[in-house]
């Protein structure tokens, strides 16, 4: 479904929801796997995709979580974290982002090989760096927590992500919000912000507008990841609204989670009719075979958005994002 169509490809973009483990591409998993001796189900690209792609429609979120362990297992080294988020940016690159925001899991990412994290946090950074000379674009980073490594990884994130806090914006707690309660991580997460951290949180993907209502409430986030079930309680949307919260949607991903059981039926549009500062974004690009320009797409020629409308998402989206303002400076003529 990736999509270079020039309709979609000339708009200059702002992309700040994608996961950095989500975003390998298929050839580099089979390199760093042939290189480290890893265990592959098979080893030409074509194989391989059948078991790291998610084509169609999934049970549910907890499914689609489950095919990450592959590339979970592809971050074996600091280099290998380099390369992934180096090619990661210049596929960026290609579909003109211009301004985006990269975050990751240290906990969940690097701990299968028991990576050190500030040696992969330093190979991301000389991609980015690489990537803001060379790419005309500037970029954020977030640190995931993951609600399935328990509040003790919170803890440890929250406080590695303090003390790298002139290379990290933000933190973003993460992972299937079904199953483990809020009430596990309001601490840490609050101590984030007091650090001056910002605060994304993932929330209303597959849980209903009551868990985005209590997840303001307790968090006081800066963003809503996904959110979209707010479409279901106008009471959620009036308080997303009144918070000046914008959320960070992933129409594709959303189906293919099951989230919206019908493409068609997603509410993108009607959230942006609401008045809802609303943006758009890949997700994890290459499990879910996807990238920004399919999601316009997606907009434009399923959900009815006019493309004047998509712009309006992307200066949304560099509004909200976490990456300082004389960074975002650099790009802002593309915005206007």
């Amino acid at each position: 479904m990736k999509n270079f169509d020039l309709r979609y490809n000339n708009i200059p973009k702002a992309e700040i929801h994608c996961h950095l483990e989500g975003a390998i591409r298929t050839q580099t998993i089979i390199d760093i796997a042939r290189e480290h001796g890893l265990k592959l189900p098979a080893y030409q690209v074509d194989e391989l995709n059948r078991h790291v792609k998610v084509y169609d429609q999934l049970h549910d979120l907890q499914a689609v979580l489950e095919a990450f362990k592959i590339f979970q297992d592809s971050m074996v080294s600091p280099s290998a974290v380099e390369r992934i988020a180096w090619e990661l940016f210049e596929d960026s690159a290609r579909q003109n982002i211009k301004l985006f925001e990269v975050r990751f899991s240290p906990d969940w990412a690097f701990h299968g090989h028991n990576l050190d994290w500030d040696a992969c946090l330093e190979g991301l950074l000389r991609a980015q760096q690489r990537a803001e000379r060379e790419l005309d674009m500037v970029i954020g980073i977030i640190a995931i927590t993951s609600r399935s490594m328990g509040a003790d990884s919170c803890v440890r994130t929250v406080d590695w992500a303090i003390r790298h806090r002139q290379h990290i914006q933000a933190v973003d707690l993460a992972d299937g919000e079904l199953l483990y309660p809020m009430s596990d991580f309001i601490r840490p997460m609050r101590k984030a912000r007091e650090a001056g951290l910002k605060i994304t949180v993932h929330t209303g993907e597959d849980t209903p507008a009551s868990a985005v209502i209590d997840t303001i409430n307790h968090f006081m986030p800066d963003r809503i990841g996904h959110g979209i079930h707010i479409i279901e309680d106008m009471q959620a949307v009036e308080l997303v609204k009144e918070k000046g919260l914008t959320l960070e949607v992933n129409p594709w991903s959303n189906y293919l989670t099951n989230s919206v059981p019908r493409i068609e039926h997603h509410p993108l549009k009607k959230l942006f009719d609401l008045g809802v500062r609303v943006t758009i974004n890949s997700d994890d690009p290459e499990v879910l075979e996807t990238n920004v320009n399919n999601e316009y797409r997606i907009a434009h020629e399923v959900l009815g958005m006019s493309l004047e409308e998509i712009r309006t998402c992307n200066r949304f989206a560099q509004e909200a994002s976490f990456i300082p303002e004389d960074k975002k400076a650099r790009v802002r003529k593309y915005f206007q």
